[in-house]
């Protein structure tokens, strides 16, 4: 019979192996044995697809900057901001509806196409938005069903709130040297929406118009910024 000392350090060398091993797969999983930096970069991104569709007759505009990072050219952890407004007539309801809020969204991208070691690439990822706004609605009078005669339809600043997810697929290309761009498919779930007893918000900045499921896409302008050796394209 071992002694409890020569046990306990049989125990701990058996527990390092063990450690050891699993540490060996995870890395062996992430790369990591090939010594590639983990941290490759930051990548600047602006979305032109809000822009040109307000330009060319859309109800809604917005303007969204995203900042991207580089984890060993696979995993790209990221954060979006925008700015969402619009003020327009559904013709449908005959509301006229008016808001402007900033938006977030954070998430991540993974790069499905990491071995092949090249300047472009495929990704899946997803997002999780939240937004906080306040919006006016007004349309036609209504009739007073006891007294007659016509009511004004008039409501301003309603608070509301939304949070809503996003799954997306994408594909990136480099133009020149650090710049890139790209398109991203996005389907989009509403997870909450805020309403008043009187009104329920028709637009949800950062979320486009207020569907329980919708699709979006992107087009991203993205400058992949100098990092040492890492500032080289991919």
């Amino acid at each position: 019979m071992l002694p409890v000392t020569q046990a306990m350090a049989q125990q701990k060398r058996q527990y390092q192996r063990t450690t050891e091993a699993q540490r060996s797969k995870i890395a062996e999983w992430l790369d990591l044995t090939d010594s590639i930096p983990v941290f490759q970069g930051v990548n600047l991104m602006v979305d032109a697809v809000g822009p040109g569709w307000y330009a060319f007759g859309g109800d809604f505009l917005s303007t969204e900057v995203a900042l991207e990072v580089n984890l060993l050219n696979r995993f790209f952890p990221v954060v979006e901001v925008g700015y969402g407004q619009t003020d327009a007539t559904n013709e449908d309801s005959e509301l006229h509806y008016q808001t402007s809020a900033p938006y977030f969204r954070i998430g991540a991208n993974y790069n499905v196409q990491y071995k092949k070691k090249r300047p472009g690439y495929i990704y899946a990822g997803f997002r999780l938005g939240y937004t906080s706004f306040d919006y006016d609605v007004d349309g036609p009078p209504m009739v007073d069903p006891v007294w007659g005669g016509e009511l004004p339809f008039h409501l301003t600043d309603i608070q509301s709130r939304a949070f809503w997810g996003e799954l997306l697929v994408g594909v990136r290309a480099q133009v020149y040297r650090n710049f890139h761009m790209g398109w991203s498919f996005r389907y989009k779930v509403r997870f909450n929406v805020k309403n008043s007893p009187n009104a329920s918000p028709w637009y949800i900045p950062g979320f486009g118009a207020n569907d329980n499921n919708k699709f979006g896409v992107t087009y991203d302008l993205v400058y992949q910024i100098p990092w040492g050796k890492s500032g080289k394209a991919h």
